[in-house]
C-alpha cells in the first residue's frame, strides 16, 4: 500500500518535470529551427536588433562605457571593470575575434593562437552554424573586413549564442580591436555610481 502511495505523489512530479521540460525543449528547438532555415541577410537583421536591445540594458543596467579602467584574464574569463581602484563590475566573456585596423581583417578567436582555450569554446557553435548554412564569413578564420562586419559578426555570435551584449576593447596601441562576448554580468558596488 505504501509503494502505491509513494507512485500516487511520484508519478504527477514526473509529469510535470516532464511538461516543464518539453517546454524548454519546444523553447530551445524554436531557436535552432530558425537558425536552420534563416538567409544569412535576416541573421545579420535580426542579430543586430538583438545586440541593440542587449546594448541598451547593458548601458542603463551596468552603465556599461562609464567605468575608468578595465582588465581581462583569459585564464579566469572574466573582464573587470574599476573606478578608482575599485572594482565595480565583473563579467564572464567569451571572445568573438579581433580586427586588425593595420590590415582591414577580421579573425576569429577560435583560430587565435593567442587566444586561450577557456575563453574560445562556445563561439565554435557559430563557427559550426556557418559551416552547416554555408555562411563563409562565420566559418572562415580570417578575411578582409571593416569595423561594420567585425560588429556584424559580434551582433551574430550574441544572437546565436543569447548573449548579455558585447564589449569592444582596443589592443596594441589602438591597432586591434577585440569583441568580447558578455555571457554573465555582476554589479560589485552600486553605491559609488554616478
Amino acid at each position: 500500500m505504501k509503494s502505491y502511495k509513494a507512485l500516487l505523489i511520484i508519478v504527477p512530479l514526473l509529469s510535470v518535470f516532464a511538461c516543464v521540460q518539453n517546454v524548454e525543449d519546444n523553447r530551445q528547438n524554436a531557436h535552432f529551427t530558425e537558425l536552420d532555415t534563416i538567409s544569412f541577410e535576416n541573421l545579420s537583421e535580426k542579430s543586430y536588433e538583438y545586440l541593440m536591445a542587449q546594448q541598451e540594458i547593458c548601458e542603463k543596467k551596468y552603465k556599461m562605457g562609464s567605468y575608468q579602467h578595465w582588465f581581462y584574464d583569459q585564464m579566469t574569463g572574466k573582464l573587470t571593470f574599476s573606478n578608482n581602484n575599485k572594482t565595480m563590475m565583473i563579467a564572464d566573456y567569451e571572445d568573438i575575434g579581433s580586427l586588425s585596423l593595420k590590415s582591414n581583417t577580421w579573425l576569429w578567436s577560435w583560430d587565435n593562437a593567442t587566444i586561450e582555450d577557456p575563453i574560445k569554446q562556445k563561439i565554435l557553435i557559430v563557427k559550426e552554424l556557418g559551416l552547416k548554412r554555408e555562411f563563409t564569413k562565420l566559418f572562415q578564420a580570417y578575411w578582409k573586413a571593416d569595423e561594420y562586419d567585425a560588429w556584424e559578426m559580434s551582433a551574430i555570435a550574441c544572437y546565436v549564442l543569447k548573449a548579455k551584449g558585447v564589449y569592444r576593447v582596443p589592443v596594441n596601441d589602438s591597432q586591434l580591436l577585440s569583441f568580447m562576448l558578455l555571457k554573465n554580468i555582476n554589479l560589485i558596488d552600486t553605491n559609488e555610481r554616478n
